[in-house]
Parts: structure tokens; sequence; C-alpha cells
């Protein structure tokens, strides 16, 4: 769906066979509110278009992007959730583009342009703020944040991998949600949505067991 002036890949990254691309003046959600693709390296084939869910014209959502494995991640540097150009940036499964979590400093503050750059690396992410004032005018700052949650599809204790220590976190997920995320707090009970229909139910068992046996994941 590209159109002109979008403009296209101002941003890039690429993991694996998974490449990212940042489209930061797309409308979508509004004049120049920006959106990312992720494509398949293997065939060049479009996995998803992602676009947050509050995004909003002016975000420039796309004019950073990362990747790691299972977990993409992009920069919007003129959301205003902090106060104008205060920024953010949002975390995203790589495999079928869902959004996992949005990014926001504990003390952001107007004009920080965070999210203007991000990288990610396993379960850590990166994310400056060029225009934070804590050292003099512009002095600029970046920001660490755990990512294991978003790590795998399937990770359920959120240790950035699935193997037989996400079996009993995922049945408490299944049958008890609100004491799962007690449990695991920073953790999404998504994670186990495993047949893709965004939302975690008994069809997603087998698939579960599937891809944790070695067979097809999402």
């Amino acid at each position: 769906d590209g159109a002109e002036f979008d403009p296209f890949g101002t941003s890039v990254a690429i993991s694996g066979a998974t490449a990212i691309v940042g489209v930061p003046f797309d409308d979508d959600n509004g004049f120049i509110a920006g959106s990312a693709y992720l494509f398949d390296t293997t065939t060049g084939r479009q996995i998803a278009k992602l676009l947050p869910d509050d995004g909003a014209a002016f975000d420039n959502f796309g004019i950073s992007v990362g990747i790691s494995g299972a977990t993409a991640i992009v920069g919007a540097y003129h959301t205003d959730d902090n106060g104008t150009w205060s920024g953010s940036a949002y975390l995203f499964t790589a495999a079928s583009g869902r959004q996992i979590a949005k990014l926001l400093p504990n003390d952001g503050a107007e004009f920080d342009t965070f999210g203007i750059s991000v990288a990610i690396s396993g379960a850590t992410a990166i994310v400056g703020a060029p225009w934070n004032n804590d050292n003099g005018d512009l002095s600029g700052s970046a920001y660490l944040f755990d990512a294991a949650g978003a790590s795998s599809p399937g990770d359920l204790n959120c240790d950035g991998r699935l193997d037989g220590g996400d079996i009993d976190p995922f049945f408490l997920a299944l049958g008890d949600p609100a004491a799962y995320l007690l449990q695991f707090p920073n953790c999404d009970v998504l994670n186990g949505d495993m047949n893709g229909d965004g939302r975690l139910d008994g069809g997603d068992i087998d698939p579960f067991f599937e891809c944790l046996g070695g067979g097809q994941c999402p």
C-alpha cells in the first residue's frame, strides 16, 4: 500500500530471516502518523504492517526501528504522552506484528524526542532521547528496557525462551489470567496465543505443544 511522500525505508533493520522497514510519514493513523513493515528476507513476502494501537497524526512512528529474534521495536519520537514531542517506542512480535508493549521513560518530558533512535538485542531494548536536558540543554539520554516478556511465542514465564518451564504458566494463564498476571506481572497472556486468533483459549493447546516439541511455531 505504498504511496507518495511516505517515505518507505527511512529506517531499516534485520535479524535472521526477518527485516523491518520504517515509514514515518505514512498516513494510516493521521497525517505523518507513521508505520513500519515486516518482511520475510528469504522470499520478500510482507509479513505484517505495524501500526500502534494509539497512533495519531504527527507521531512519526517508524522514524527508528530495530529487531532481534522474535521481537521488533519501533520509535515514535513525536508522541505526546509526557508532553509535546516527548516520544515513545513500541514492542511487537516479529512473527505476527502483534503489539506487545508501549515504552515510556519514568521521567519523560516535553521535547525529549524519546524514540528517535532504538535498538534491541535479545531481551534488552535501548531507546535514545537526544533532547533530554538532564546535563544541560539538549544534553540527551538513553534508556534500557527489559523486553524479555516479548521474546518468544509461548514464552509464558518470560525468561526469553519456550521450554518446559512454560507449561505450568501456560495452563495458569489459560485457566486464570488474573492469577497469572499476579505471578508474572511483566508478561503478556497473549504470548500463549499460538494459533494467532488474538486470544488465549483451548485452541492454543495443541499448537503450544507442537511448538514446544520442535514443530511449527507462530
